[in-house]
């Protein structure tokens, strides 16, 4: 069965449809659970107790709750604008000027917006990619209040309406020494390694104990007159 990959993806968000100056406001909105913060969190091994510890974030946080670790929140937020900036990425460039003004807790809704700053497709800015564009956009997290949790900006390589795959594959006479090579190898495995018999060590032979020898009685001497 052949799946049309160009189906999965949007129709608007090739490196042509971007815009300097355009504003996105992405169509979905995620709510934090705490299975989501706590897990990565631990996961990460990130070991600032607000982030996992209730009792202690009563004690001294301001919104008296677990505060959700900051990779976390950027994951989200960045993950929303994604169908709309990054379905047609080709490479990943850059992410800084990343700001978090508004802890968010358990239960906060986030929604995703993004600006498109500047837009290039200069030979040199492409990585040797070919058909491509990098697009630099701004992102920020906004929860139901209205509140700015996040904002950042990310560089991508984003594909032109004329990218294709042609070419980037590798063909099957190119695949086919290398798996006669895996093939020689896993065959040379599973010869079975030779068993050579080693003999018994004999014993060791008892030595018998020497006969003891009675000394010989020497016959008085003559006194000399």
């Amino acid at each position: 069965m052949s799946v049309d990959a160009a189906a999965l993806t949007g129709r608007g968000n090739y490196y042509e449809d971007f815009n300097v100056g355009d504003v996105y406001e992405h169509a979905r909105g995620k709510t934090m659970e705490a299975l989501e913060n706590v897990l990565i969190t631990n996961l990460v091994m990130n070991t600032a107790q607000l982030h996992f510890n209730e009792e202690l974030a009563e004690q001294v946080a301001a919104q008296k709750h677990r505060i959700v670790f900051g990779g976390v929140t950027a994951s989200l937020v960045i993950g929303l604008a994604m169908q709309d900036t990054g379905e047609q990425a080709v490479e990943e460039v850059g992410l800084d000027k990343v700001r978090f003004r508004v802890s968010v807790i358990h239960g906060d809704t986030l929604h995703a917006f993004t600006e498109v700053l500047w837009k290039d497709d200069s030979p040199e800015l492409l990585r040797g990619h070919k058909d491509v564009g990098l697009v630099h956009f701004r992102h920020w997290g906004v929860n139901q209040r209205g509140e700015t949790v996040f904002e950042g900006e990310r560089r991508v390589l984003i594909k032109k309406r004329s990218f294709s795959a042609d070419g980037l594959e590798a063909s099957a006479d190119d695949a086919k020494p290398a798996m006669r090579g895996v093939r020689a190898a896993r065959t040379r495995a599973a010869r079975p390694v030779r068993r050579v018999a080693v003999k018994a060590a004999k014993p060791a032979k008892k030595i018998k104990p020497a006969r003891s020898v009675k000394p010989k009685r020497m016959a008085p001497r003559k006194k000399r007159r």
